[in-house]
């Protein structure tokens, strides 16, 4: 008799016309957590219909908004009306490439799991390619696919899809649903082919600075594309070479992704750790900053956008950072896997599009970053748990991130207030991208305090009584705190109740 699997739900139907590809992250809701990360993917152009005529053209332009990826081969297939919808992994089994901008290969093989019901036996199915041994996972990896049902009609269709292989009998529960997309800049910000890398200087992009020396050659690794990007001064380069450094990533273009011992050794022995990562723009100690003002006028606006953009730069920092200094991070003789190094890297790609959003916005309203002082807090808050990486974690990632998170939504009500649309749209997407940060942050840190039999919940407690400094108050966004992260959400409403019975 065939065990029946259990179902997780993934989203709503109408969520899946945004884009062709998402990121889904599952979570256990039992303790300790474990995550399981899955790539959903749709092959047809189409649209929903039980919309009315009426809404049908608003639905079908929805549905051509795909991700700006250039790598992303899509497949229209105008005989149908509802969406084939596949899951599987979001990495390859056999050496954890990531999947999710891979090729998409056209084929005609025997396929049970799109949604909706098939004519014929055989059909067009459309399976991404692995970037880095171009395996066709068309081949039979059953393994690694998901069945995938559609339940409900119209607006209450719901994409459900299997719980992971290996669930052990865990009920899951979604915890990050987004389309595989960099929004960066529009124009987006240079890219190395358009630069032509030992053509000489260019122009820096910040007034007073001098022109920018390209490598005259790129790393062939990721740790060397850290260690690259953290000695990189201007935030525009910054950026392009991070996205760089994340494109040949999953590309396959790099040589290693965890670096070898050896590899290590050689880097810090002939670059090192910085202490601290070099910037253009002048920096003062935090309590030297001026007031951000409640942006009722351009000029506080600028100043809060400007704000925002020097954390994002050394949010890419500290991305990058946490690759390079924990590189050879061990516990009882086993390493990091490559999913965290690949995690990482996202994240880095992530804060370089935010800083990018943020400084073609400072430009539209007439300034730039490095108009404004800049303080360096949150890198200073990152060496102080330089020498753990479970410190750095829950400091500057279930932290100070979370803080974020706390703070957005106030921030956005700012600019809806002063009918700054464009700024808040802008926000938007770092608000929604923060919280899979946080959630990035404890999968590691759970994953890290299971193999070393400690209580997460306890650790980080001990970690915020060890390193955090100071009170934070509210108000917190539970909501999104609770998107982000299960069990350990609430603790810092906690620890401000027991120091208030404390005194």
């Amino acid at each position: 008799m065939t065990a029946v699997r259990a179902r997780v739900r993934a989203c709503r139907l109408a969520d899946t016309y945004s884009h062709t590809r998402f990121h889904l992250a599952l979570r256990t809701k039992t303790q300790p957590s474990t995550y399981h990360r899955l790539l959903l993917f749709r092959v047809n152009n189409v649209y929903d219909s039980n919309k009315s005529e009426s809404d049908t053209p608003d639905a079908k332009e929805a549905t051509e908004k795909e991700a700006p990826c250039p790598t992303l081969a899509t497949v229209q297939n105008p005989g149908s009306d509802k969406p084939e919808l596949y899951c599987m992994e979001e990495t390859c089994p056999h050496l954890g490439a990531p999947l999710s901008h891979a090729e998409i290969e056209i084929d005609d093989i025997e396929d049970t799991r799109a949604v909706g019901e098939l004519e014929d036996e055989f059909h067009r199915a459309d399976l991404p390619v692995c970037p880095w041994h171009q395996y066709d996972f068309a081949t039979g990896l059953k393994t690694c696919t998901y069945n995938v049902e559609v339940i409900g009609k119209g607006d209450d269709a719901e994409v459900w899809v299997d719980a992971p292989h290996n669930d052990g009998g865990h009920e899951w529960e979604v915890v990050e649903f987004r389309g595989v997309s960099e929004e960066f800049a529009d124009p987006p910000i240079p890219s190395l082919k358009d630069l032509n890398l030992g053509d000489g200087p260019i122009p820096s992009t910040v007034p007073g600075q001098p022109q920018l020396e390209l490598p005259s050659e790129l790393p062939t690794s990721l740790l060397g594309f850290a260690h690259l990007v953290l000695a990189t001064a201007d935030p525009d380069l910054k950026c392009i070479l991070t996205k760089e450094g994340v494109q040949r990533m999953r590309a396959g273009k790099l040589k290693s992704i965890r670096p070898t011992k050896g590899e290590i050794k050689r880097i810090r022995e002939t670059v090192g750790l910085l202490d601290e990562p070099p910037r253009f723009a002048t920096i003062v100690p935090l309590n030297k900053r001026g007031k951000l003002g409640r942006g009722g006028t351009e000029k506080s606006r600028i100043k809060m956008l400007h704000a925002l953009a020097n954390i994002e730069q050394y949010a890419i920092d500290l991305a990058w950072d946490i690759i390079a200094r924990f590189a050879e991070f061990e516990i009882e003789g086993e390493r990091l896997p490559v999913e965290y190094f690949l995690d990482w890297a996202k994240v880095a790609e992530d804060e370089a599009k935010h800083f990018s959003l943020l400084n073609k916005r400072l430009r539209e309203m007439g300034s730039y970053f490095g108009s404004q002082t800049v303080h360096a807090g949150l890198w200073k808050s990152a060496m102080e748990t330089a020498d753990s990486l479970l410190s750095r974690i829950a400091i500057i990632h279930l932290v100070a991130e979370a803080r974020g998170v706390d703070m957005n939504p106030l921030t956005l009500a700012k600019l809806r207030l002063a009918k700054d649309e464009e700024s808040a749209a802008v926000l938007e997407v770092i608000h929604a991208d923060e919280i899979t940060h946080v959630t990035t942050g404890h999968r590691w840190f759970s994953w890290i305090c299971a193999k070393q039999g400690l209580n997460p919940v306890q650790q980080f407690r001990d970690e915020v009584s060890s390193h955090f400094h100071g009170d934070l108050k509210g108000p917190f966004n539970v909501e999104d705190r609770a998107k982000a992260v299960s069990d350990i959400a609430r603790l810092m409403g906690e620890r401000q109740d027991e120091r208030k019975h404390s005194r």
